[in-house]
């Protein structure tokens, strides 16, 4: 794979191009199956295809652009090492967004370990400032709030509810790339929702009144 099959920005961050369409391009289908012989114009092609909504999906996980464009183009990187097993892959856009997924939760994971970490240190360090308490309710403060009580619900809720939200995916669509039964969507979605709302009344008790 050459470096032409990634766009960057000026800032030399990975940047995913906009899909192209047309009536005559060819299906994923008959992508994957070039991509397994190591057509490297099918792998760009695939690129140009679902960069874009996995973009979308990466970056509703983890609420970063920079982060995501960088999930994002590893997640194509990865694609390519992995092109010998394109024959058993039955869904390509299903096994990307799942090699997205994996992606996001060892970025979790990772970012989990180092706030535990830090917490550990600050714990453990003489004179600690406590945080400052909240001021006067700021949109822009709700907004940075909402995104970090999406970030802190269970990964499965997380998931579901990006992909409904953002991405604008059925239940059934969901179902399947989470591998999960469409009622389990309903039920993550749900759940994330009551959550999100329980918090925002702790936040701000009277703003859904």
């Amino acid at each position: 794979m050459d470096d032409s099959s990634v766009s960057h920005s000026s800032n030399g961050s990975a940047s995913p191009r906009s899909p192209e369409h047309s009536s005559e391009s060819p299906s994923l289908d008959a992508l994957r199956e070039r991509l397994g012989d190591g057509d490297v114009d099918a792998f760009e092609a695939i690129f140009r295809r679902l960069s874009e909504p996995v973009f979308r999906y990466v970056c509703g996980m983890v609420s970063d652009e920079a982060l995501a464009h960088d999930l994002t183009q590893d997640t194509f990187a990865k694609l390519w090492t992995v092109r010998d097993r394109m024959a058993s892959v039955d869904s390509l856009r299903g096994y990307v967004f799942r090699m997205a997924r994996n992606r996001v939760y060892n970025q979790h994971r990772d970012a989990r370990t180092r706030r535990e970490n830090r917490a550990h240190l600050q714990e453990n360090t003489p004179d600690a400032s406590p945080p400052a308490p909240d001021e006067a309710l700021d949109a822009d403060l709700l907004q940075d709030r909402l995104q970090q009580w999406i970030q802190d619900l269970p990964p499965r809720q997380r998931e579901a509810l990006t992909l409904r939200r953002q991405q604008e995916l059925s239940h059934e669509a969901i179902a399947d790339l989470m591998d999960i039964a469409p009622s389990t969507v309903n039920n993550h979605i749900t759940r994330a929702l009551k959550s999100l709302r329980e918090r925002l009344d702790k936040y701000h008790p009277n703003l859904r009144s």
